[in-house]
């Protein structure tokens, strides 16, 4: 299936479709290069890759399992590349190629819930692996061009952001730097959960004045008077001192600064 088409799958599935991109994608299924079965598939796979929890061990133990574990770690020992850096290599440079490598996670972790015991470190081992390709899963589409895309990358973060540097500091420079202001907005309600951590809530405040967008100020001004953060009220005022911000902008941050103060 080419690039193209799963393009318009993708959109297809996430309902973002343009009204020219869905004639396009009718068009495709009429002449059959797009097989509505295989997209009710795919689209289930989806639902599935997102609900997809943590590996829960099950009350057997599969000592196959653990023979095999070994074995791969001595290879990755002989052979150098991380084991992660290459699937990260073959399956993140397609969005079919993401898709499947987010049923490799699933399956993964329905083989563990099934047949592994509990309390070892083999399991602890797994659950991280499982978490680091997550993590590498959430970069590539940090990185990706689709808006929809960089937005699947937030959401997968979840749950990842307080205790991973790396992750936190990818939602700050997406909170920051991104091009979309969907995207730079999920990116602070992820992080503003976690607000009471007083690394993040220095880069929450640190990121107002990096924010052009009047529709990111006044949230970061609502976030700052719910957490009664008076260090953010000098960041306010250089907004207020700006003349490219809006007036109706600068009356929020005046009533915020008094709300907090």
């Amino acid at each position: 299936m080419q690039e193209h088409h799963m393009s318009l799958i993708t959109d297809y599935i996430d309902g973002t479709l343009t009204a020219e991109r869905e004639r396009e994608f009718k068009k495709y299924v009429k002449e059959g290069h797009i097989v509505m079965e295989e997209v009710a598939a795919m689209q289930q796979m989806q639902g599935m890759v997102e609900k997809a929890e943590q590996p829960q061990p099950g009350p057997d133990l599969s000592s196959n399992f653990y023979t095999m574990l070994a074995q791969e770690k001595q290879s990755q020992a002989k052979e150098g590349p991380n084991f992660l850096q290459q699937l990260s290599q073959l399956f993140f440079s397609t969005v079919y190629g993401r898709m499947t490598f987010g049923v490799a996670v699933l399956l993964i972790g329905v083989f563990a819930g099934t047949k592994l015991g509990g309390g070892s470190d083999e399991i602890k081992s797994l659950g991280a692996e499982v978490n680091s390709m997550k993590e590498m899963m959430m970069m590539s589409m940090l990185e990706e061009e689709s808006v929809t895309e960089r937005l699947k990358g937030i959401q997968m973060s979840q749950g990842l952001s307080q205790t991973n540097t790396k992750v936190t500091e990818a939602l700050f420079m997406t909170l920051n730097n991104d091009e979309s202001t969907n995207v730079r907005m999920a990116a602070l309600q992820t992080l503003e959960v976690y607000a009471n951590d007083p690394v993040i809530r220095e880069g929450l405040i640190n990121s107002i004045t990096q924010q052009e967008s009047p529709l990111m100020q006044m949230a970061l001004a609502e976030l700052m008077v719910e957490l009664q953060e008076k260090k953010s009220i000098d960041q306010f005022k250089q907004l207020l001192d700006k003349e490219e911000t809006p007036e109706e902008v600068k009356t929020t941050l005046k009533e915020s600064i008094g709300k907090i103060m």
